[in-house]
């Protein structure tokens, strides 16, 4: 069980057991607590599964000075454009309170939140910072390839064709060569990103850390805690180690990003789609374009094929596919990581469960790790790129199903995650 130490703790300890199946009085025993304790918090999570599960205020439920819900909305969602820092209009502008105040007053929005309005909502957003770190003083380690296949990277583009239909392209780029495999979807659930993955594995190889944002469908939801999603499974099965970066920050995953306005501008622009049919029917032409005749900045005048042309490449052949379960895949023994910024509390999510280290970590970036096979889950921290990394701490990761050994046959002999990642 892992080591609680709030009260808050307990509830959210108590509610991830019951989901898990355990019976009431065990859980009320092992905590301490009384069964109609539990029954009120089974009951306030079943009313609202995202709550924090802290004690209600005896306040007000309504204030005639409270903001509408879609002036919070704004002022979060405009905080999060501002720091993503995607578009020439943002990339070089300022995130405070005065700044999200004067982009909703040019909105027009009403009504219009006041500067220490704003600064409450971000607050209880969790969207404030200390001093630093909303800037790049923090080191990020960036998880650089060391040969073909090293790493990949898998994100989702959502286009419209003509008509409206919702076209899901799923990308995938080898770091190292720039190589990349595309498909195309009218979904993007965790099983059609399950199929993306073998396609990708099946033709540009087996990686062994597969990068990816914090998209639902890879890493499990949002919901609940410890889950341990189909994507993750697929990935740990074959032997891959999944790295998630930071919330809301879509430049640690630039390889990826920059393909994607390239594909944008070169082939999506270029054609009026009007069904997924005539997107796959096209995209292999763009693919071979790609591959033999473009010349990635990155890649010193070679093109992606020509950068894999010695490199030894290890696919998804169809012996190995026919090992991976059609349904629910296993549980495996292998380690998956997580790229965070930690708030101003101290502390940091993973798989929606807050971890907290400590507020002398506040606005440093850390490494989540979790070993399946040892189930602990461990805080590392790299001061700069001279320097190896620091364990911060260690904490129990409770998994209440079976733990399976890697088959044989996706087991590694080359350069391994761990020889770059300790854990």
């Amino acid at each position: 069980m892992i080591m609680t130490t709030t009260e808050q703790d307990l509830r959210r300890e108590a509610i991830r057991r019951r989901l898990q199946g355990e019976h009431r009085r065990d859980i009320c025993r092992d905590l301490n607590r009384t069964t109609a304790w539990f029954d009120k918090w089974w009951a306030e999570y079943r009313r609202d599964p995202a709550t924090d599960f802290a004690d209600r205020s005896r306040a007000p439920h309504r204030s005639p000075q409270q903001m509408p819900a879609s002036v919070v909305q704004a002022v979060v969602t405009m905080r999060q454009m501002l720091e993503q820092a995607t578009t020439p209009q943002t990339r070089y502008g300022l995130i405070g309170a005065h700044a999200i105040w004067a982009r909703l007053q040019e909105l027009h929005v009403s009504p219009l939140p006041s500067e220490p309005t704003i600064q409450r909502i971000l607050a209880q957003h969790h969207l404030t910072h200390p001093l630093g770190a909303g800037t790049s003083t923090a080191y990020y380690p960036w998880p650089l390839a060391w040969d073909v296949n090293a790493i990949f990277a898998t994100d989702i583009i959502t286009k419209y064709v003509r008509g409206g239909e919702e076209i899901q392209n799923f990308h995938t780029i080898d770091h190292f060569s720039h190589a990349v495999c595309l498909t195309q979807h009218r979904d993007k659930t965790s099983r059609t990103s399950c199929d993306h993955l073998l396609h990708s594995w099946a033709t540009i190889g087996l990686p062994s850390l597969h990068q990816f944002d914090n998209e639902g469908t890879f890493c499990g939801g949002h919901t609940h805690a410890h889950v341990l999603g189909q994507v993750v499974r697929l990935c740990l099965f074959c032997g891959i180690e999944p790295l998630f970066t930071p919330y809301y920050e879509p430049k640690r995953n630039y390889q990826i990003e920059s393909f994607h306005s390239l594909w944008s501008s070169s082939f999506w622009s270029r054609h009026e789609f009007t069904t997924l049919n005539e997107v796959q029917a096209e995209t292999p032409l763009f693919w071979r374009w790609y591959m033999h005749q473009y010349y990635p900045p990155a890649l010193a005048n070679q093109t992606p094929a020509q950068a894999r042309r010695c490199a030894t490449i290890r696919r998804l052949s169809a012996p190995l596919r026919i090992l991976i379960p059609a349904g629910r895949v296993p549980l495996t023994a292998g380690m998956l990581h997580f790229m965070r910024k930690v708030d101003p509390s101290g502390a940091v999510e993973v798989l929606n469960e807050v971890w907290r280290l400590g507020p002398k970590w506040s606005g440093e970036y850390i490494r989540a790790t979790i070993n399946t096979q040892a189930q602990t889950i461990t805080f590392w921290h790299q001061a700069s790129a001279e320097i190896a990394w620091h364990l911060i701490k260690t904490r129990r990761f409770v998994i209440k199903e079976p733990v399976h050994a890697v088959l044989p046959e996706f087991r590694r002999k080359s350069l391994r995650c761990r020889d770059y990642l300790p854990g």
